[in-house]
């Protein structure tokens, strides 16, 4: 990618100037000032936009997204702090003056060019790459039948070092991928994939390890090796970025780091207590959180969310609808969800008193019990229809099952997400995979399906979730299509 060509590239260099100039403004710089300057949350945010748009094009999995969208936030923040602690040594001119705007923006225009067009376009590129290995780990399965093998680019741009780890191949619990998965190095092209046993003769892990050293070691003048930072796992260790990056390891950058991680919490979960005034919300509460989270949250619903009801239906918990237009085939409109108020007395549960409870309990800092979350399961399970990007299709009995099994899978697997963005903590999820309301059967039944294949429940979250989010319409070809590929 050309990031100099893109509207974010843009952006980023006009936020990183206005936060230039608030820090010449306030004639110095503190790293609590990240929490509080507008110009420097918008070159986080500016430079968090950058490198998101490289995980969410390779991670669908919604707990490994969160933990590198949070990783890459924080090293954003860092970046940040970097570059400004930097540029407030260049205040001062000999005399011990604060330099005149016009002087301190040429130390300005150095520090911009390193930080945010030298350093990031090798920054972006190494989190295409560490986004997309990290993806690649959650989808490989615990299963004996295979191993996992490392693989170069195989042209002539490939690194001598690199070359010798070709073909290594080891189980994946080998120690040699806790250090040397790739991507190895800015700029690493290198990948990893599954491969059958008997195919191929596994490698030795301590010859490996030794070649994988060999592969990161680059002493640099001042007797320190610049590439060990790269040893480490961003799919098992969950982050992008090094662990032992420079922007992390700075004199004071603890206290750096809780001030940035505080930052995030507050742009990406709603605080309760500024909606909910007494114990539980009301339904006009209920609306005003929903706004909230549609204006937080706005690629939740492809076409805005235009209301929220509450309604004593008998033929569903909760639901998403639109409305489209015959002439076009296209939606009008925004999403409606409405909450049934109704008991069932079948499963004693009440969908709208249970969601109430539930953003009760959160503001009230308690664990929920399994019909709260399953409360918030299932309003999750009606945002994923109203983040898709289907169509107006009208599905078939089989087609509707396939639709409704692979959105509840999905929507099981990854609510949680939905809880830490209303500041609450998901504790009853095996439960709610095994024991939850909606299409019970369907669900249990493609769960045993993997199960005994050997399938990972991960693997197929992969799988589909992206399919989910484009047409509803090919589902069941991809179920075959997954079993088929999976079972060969």
């Amino acid at each position: 990618m050309n990031l100099s060509a893109g509207d974010s590239f843009k952006q980023l260099l006009n936020a990183a100037e206005k936060a230039f100039k608030q820090l010449h403004k306030n004639k110095g710089y503190k790293p609590e000032d990240l929490a509080k300057e507008k110009a420097y949350k918008d070159l986080i945010d500016k430079t968090y936009g950058v490198f998101d748009s490289a995980i969410t094009d390779n991670v669908v999995d919604g707990e490994l997204l969160r933990a590198l969208q949070e990783d890459t936030f924080l090293f954003s923040g860092l970046k940040t702090h970097a570059q400004l602690n930097e540029a407030s040594r260049l205040l001062l001119d000999d005399e011990g003056k604060i330099k005149s705007w016009e002087a301190f923006s040429k130390d300005f225009e150095n520090i911009n060019s390193n930080y945010n067009q030298n350093y990031l376009e090798a920054e972006y590129q190494y989190a295409v790459g560490a986004s997309l290995m990290a993806g690649k780990w959650s989808e490989f399965g615990e299963s004996d039948r295979y191993n996992l093998q490392y693989r170069t680019a195989g042209d002539a741009r490939v690194r001598q070092e690199h070359e010798k780890l070709h073909n290594t191949t080891l189980p994946k619990n080998d120690p040699f991928w806790d250090s040397y998965y790739p991507p190895n190095g800015w700029r690493c092209r290198c990948t990893v994939v599954e491969v059958l046993k008997d195919k191929y003769e596994q490698s030795d892990s301590g010859k490996s390890i030794k070649a994988g050293e060999a592969a990161t070691s680059q002493i640099g003048k001042d007797g320190k090796n610049r590439l060990e930072i790269f040893r480490f796992n961003p799919g098992k260790q969950k982050i992008i970025f090094p662990p032992k990056h420079p922007y992390r390891l700075g004199i004071g950058n603890k206290e750096v780091t809780k001030v940035i991680k505080d930052v995030y919490k507050n742009n990406n979960s709603i605080n309760l207590s500024d909606f909910i005034k007494g114990g539980i919300p009301t339904n006009k509460e209920i609306k005003a959180i929903f706004q909230k989270y549609a204006q937080l949250y706005p690629d939740d619903f492809r076409n805005g969310l235009e209301d929220v009801k509450f309604l004593k239906s008998t033929g569903y918990l909760m639901q998403h609808s639109m409305k489209y237009s015959p002439a076009t085939g296209k939606w009008v409109g925004g999403s409606t969800l409405s909450l049934s108020s109704h008991t069932f007395s079948s499963i004693d549960f009440n969908p709208l008193e249970s969601f109430k409870t539930a953003l009760g309990a959160i503001k009230k800092g308690e664990k929920l019990s399994f019909k709260q979350e399953y409360a918030l399961e299932s309003m999750w399970h009606e945002i994923l229809h109203a983040k898709t990007k289907t169509a107006p299709v009208k599905l078939s009995p089989v087609g509707t099952k396939n639709m409704e099994t692979i959105n509840q899978f999905c929507a099981r697997h990854t609510y949680p997400e939905f809880m830490e963005r209303l500041g609450g903590k998901a504790t009853h999820q095996k439960d709610i995979l095994e024991n939850g309301y909606g299409y019970r059967e369907w669900i249990s039944d493609f769960r045993q399906n993997l199960k005994e294949k050997g399938i990972s429940e991960d693997k197929a979250l992969n799988f589909f979730m992206p399919h989910l989010m484009q047409n509803y319409s090919t589902i069941g070809g991809k179920i075959r299509e997954f079993f088929e590929e999976n079972t060969k």
